[in-house]
C-alpha cells in the first residue's frame, strides 16, 4: 500500500497483511481495541488448545501470572544456575577436545535443549532419548511454519504426528511425578514441573494437566530454539567487535577475582553484576529478531 510498509500476501495458506515499519508496528501492537492476536491455524493446532497462542487475553494473563514465579522468579533462577553452568562447561570441553569442526548453531541447540529439560524435569529423574526429542521438536517447529494440510507427506502432517508423540512423552513424565509425590508425600529437590503442578491462583485453582502439558510443550520448543539462535548471534557480533569482547571478558575476570575462596561456581548475584555483558545481550536482541513475525 504505497510507501506505508504494509503489504498484502498469503502466509501458510491464509490471506495476510504484513506490517514492517516501526511506527506502524507500534500502532498495531499497542492498540488492543482494534487488533487481537491471530496466530495461524498451524501454530494453534501444534502448540495446543491451552497454549498462550490459543487462549483469551484474560486467560493469557492468568497463565502468565501463574507461571511467572516458577519460571522467572529469583528463587527459581538461583536454582537453575548451577545446572546451566555445568552443561555449558561440559559442552565447551567436549567441543575443544574434538578433532572435527563444530557446527555452532546445531551444537548450541543440543546444549540449550539439555539445559531446558534439566530445568523442567531434572536430568537425573527422567530417562530421555535426546535424539528422538530433537527430531520430534524439529518436525513440530517446521509444521508450525507450514500450510495446515493434514495429509501424509505434508510438513504439517509430520508436525501433528510429532505433537502426538511429544504429548505422550510429557504426559508420562507428569504421571510419573504425580505418582512419585503420592508415594513420598513431598519432593525435596523440585524442578519446574513440580512447581507448575503446585502453583495456585488467587482463587486457589491449580493448573490443569492439559495446561501443564501445553505449557511444557511450548516452553521446551521456544526456550531452546531462541536461546541457541541468540547465543549464535551474540558470538558472531563479539567476533566482529573484538574490543567489545575484550571489555566483556575483563568484566567477567574481575567478577571471578572478587569471588570468596569457598565459592566454586557461578551465582545469580554474579550474573546481575555483569552489567556490561547484559548490555551486550540487550544490543544483540535489539539487532536481531528471534521470531520472524508476531500475528
Amino acid at each position: 500500500f504505497g510507501a506505508t510498509g504494509i503489504y498484502k500476501t498469503y502466509m501458510f495458506g491464509s490471506p495476510s497483511i504484513i506490517v514492517c515499519k516501526p511506527e506502524t508496528c507500534r500502532r498495531v501492537l499497542t492498540d488492543d481495541q482494534n487488533f487481537k492476536l491471530g496466530y495461524p491455524k498451524a501454530v494453534k493446532v501444534l502448540t495446543g488448545r491451552r497454549s498462550f497462542h490459543s487462549i483469551s487475553n484474560a486467560e493469557h494473563k492468568r497463565l502468565r501470572r501463574l507461571t511467572a514465579a516458577p519460571i522467572t522468579g529469583s528463587e527459581a533462577l538461583s536454582m537453575y544456575v548451577p545446572g546451566i553452568e555445568e552443561n555449558i562447561v561440559a559442552s565447551l570441553e567436549e567441543w575443544s577436545n574434538s578433532d572435527q569442526p563444530v557446527e555452532f548453531l546445531t551444537g548450541m541447540k543440543k546444549v540449550t535443549f539439555k539445559i531446558i529439560t534439566n530445568i523442567f524435569f531434572g536430568l537425573d529423574q527422567v530417562d530421555f532419548n535426546f535424539k528422538t526429542m530433537e527430531i520430534l521438536y524439529g518436525d513440530l517447529a517446521r509444521g508450525m511454519k507450514s500450510a495446515p494440510i493434514n495429509f501424509p507427506g505434508f510438513t504439517f502432517h509430520r508436525g501433528v504426528k510429532a505433537r502426538r508423540e511429544l504429548v505422550k512423552i510429557l504426559q508420562a513424565i507428569v504421571d510419573e511425578r504425580k505418582a512419585l509425590k503420592g508415594r513420598n508425600g513431598s519432593i525435596t529437590r523440585k524442578n519446574m514441573l513440580d512447581m507448575l503442578m503446585e502453583v495456585e491462583d488467587e482463587d486457589k485453582r491449580k493448573l490443569e494437566e492439559e495446561d501443564i502439558i501445553d505449557i511444557l510443550l511450548m516452553y521446551l520448543l521456544a526456550g531452546h530454539e531462541t536461546s541457541a539462535h541468540g547465543t549464535m548471534w551474540a558470538a558472531l557480533y563479539l567476533h566482529e567487535h573484538p574490543d567489545i569482547l575484550q571489555k566483556a571478558k575483563e568484566e567477567q575476570e574481575e567478577i571471578i577475582r572478587r569471588r570468596p575462596a569457598t565459592q566454586s561456581g557461578l551465582t545469580l548475584k554474579e550474573i546481575r553484576q555483569s552489567q556490561y555483558l547484559t548490555r551486550v545481550v540487550d544490543e544483540t536482541l535489539r539487532r536481531i529478531s528471534l521470531s520472524f513475525a508476531v500475528f
